[in-house]
């Protein structure tokens, strides 16, 4: 029964497509050992395949245990592994980060890159009801607005969440009913951290004291504002488009006469988006509030600073949405084949190989080519004025500016891309388009796969 409840699971939010191939992140707790082996009972019927990733945080003495079990399971189930050994502590510490924070960023980067390494197509986490429940008391308590309500997402992005609607219970009957080992992860004893003490003390307060059914109730909050965000979402992906003008090089512009009449509620989800627009990966409730205010002020001129670098100006009846001007970057480096490259200064790792034949999955972040077609040596460059290319499948040259101008993609944005470049010839516009130029073809001997990622600074 449990397992017919996850497969209607997958299917009703679509979460794993015939064909995917699934990392699944496995601790040796149990909800990841049920997730594992939950995953490798669909995959023959769903038709995808299954790669299991774990990381040694190299914080507790039993995390040499916690491997060792991993290990055995993926051996007995024939399960290809992926795992790494990282010095959380030592990481938050550096980055001046909590313990919990830095676990939680180095977890997913490290899910992402196994995905990126072995072409993978999702990565599935082992959240369940539980977690659902914590997660929206943890955003209250920090202070959300009605986004954060909607707690875990099944799918957000290539990560899904399968058991998302089990409950505990149900996770420890699975394991217990199929005789399932796993192990127990002390530090989630541990009362230092505030998700633990929602668990461990807030949670079992209200369901002892106010409603024995609240995570139900979470659970449900959380589904309904899935529904209502989505609904917000579509409503203002229809109306950006009549109060958000772009130029090809100044800044992002709104019309404030189109924009200040509209109902709060909407004005502020809609500033939200275009702040991200203009370039912004965290937008703040005070950035949101400081752009209300500078609408409703007519004086023309006035500017105000918002995070990340970014500025919001008023300029008679338009707002000009901008980030503070820096250097062009400018780099240039040899790409060593087989080997890695750093690009310190936008934070990109590029890594080459020699294959006989195409990789079984490509990714966004792979392109693959002609190893004796290209010239020799290869160059990681930034791009330069005038740059030409001709772009896979399109057909004829254009100017590099052009494409990225017609891409929509942001000033910003453009000073910061790489190009995967010979002498003057251009072979891929990284993260973007390949060239025709060095395209794999019938007579392709030998296979260049280059692959590239983003790294935190």
């Amino acid at each position: 029964m449990t397992l017919k409840r996850v497969r209607e699971y997958i299917a009703d939010h679509r979460l794993i497509a015939a064909g995917d191939l699934v990392v699944a992140g496995v601790s040796g707790g149990p909800d990841s050992v049920a997730l594992l082996h939950m995953l490798l009972q669909l995959q023959e019927a769903l038709g995808f395949r299954v790669h299991a990733a774990h990381l040694h945080h190299g914080l507790r003495d039993e995390a040499d245990r916690d491997q060792e079990l991993v290990e055995s399971v993926c051996r007995e189930w024939g399960v290809p592994l992926s795992w790494r050994r990282v010095d959380v502590a030592r990481m938050a510490g550096e980055k001046k980060m909590s313990v919990e924070e830095a676990g939680r960023e180095v977890r997913y980067r490290f899910l992402e890159d196994v995905r990126r390494e072995i072409g993978g197509h999702k990565i599935a986490t082992a959240h369940h009801r539980g977690d659902q429940a914590e997660t929206i008391l943890l955003h209250l308590i920090q202070g959300t607005g009605a986004t954060g309500l909607q707690g875990i997402l099944p799918l957000r992005d290539r990560i899904i969440r399968p058991l998302l609607d089990l409950s505990k219970t149900e996770i420890m009957d699975y394991l217990e009913y199929h005789r399932l080992p796993y192990r127990i992860d002390s530090s989630n004893f541990d009362n230092n951290y505030l998700r633990n003490r929602i668990r461990l003390e807030l949670l079992p307060f209200l369901e002892q004291r106010f409603n024995p059914g609240m995570v139900d109730v979470l659970c449900r909050l959380a589904a309904v504002m899935r529904e209502e965000n989505r609904y917000w979402d579509e409503l203002v992906a229809e109306v950006m488009h009549e109060v958000v003008q772009e130029g090809e090089e100044g800044p992002l512009t709104v019309r404030a006469d189109r924009l200040q009449p509209m109902p709060l509620a909407l004005k502020r989800r809609l500033i939200y988006r275009i702040l991200q627009q203009a370039g912004g990966r965290r937008v703040s409730w005070d950035d949101v509030e400081r752009v209300i205010d500078l609408l409703s002020q007519p004086e023309s001129g006035r500017r105000v600073p918002v995070s990340g670098g970014r500025w919001v100006r008023r300029s008679y009846e338009v707002l000009e949405f901008g980030i503070e001007e820096s250097a062009p970057v400018d780099f240039c480096y040899e790409l060593p084949v087989p080997g890695r490259i750093e690009i310190k200064e936008i934070g990109l790792l590029v890594s080459a190989r020699l294959l006989s034949e195409p990789p079984a999955a490509a990714a966004d972040e792979v392109a693959v080519f002609d190893w004796e077609a290209l010239k020799k040596p290869l160059f990681i460059r930034s791009r330069r004025p005038g740059d030409t290319f001709r772009p896979l499948g399109l057909g004829g040259s254009q100017k590099l500016k052009k494409y990225l101008i017609d891409k929509k993609i942001p000033r910003q944005q453009r000073e910061r891309i790489a190009i995967l470049a010979a002498d003057d010839e251009i072979y891929w516009v990284i993260g973007h388009r390949q060239d025709e130029r060095g395209k794999v073809g019938p007579g392709t001997r030998k296979i260049l796969e280059v692959r590239a990622s983003h790294v935190d600074k």
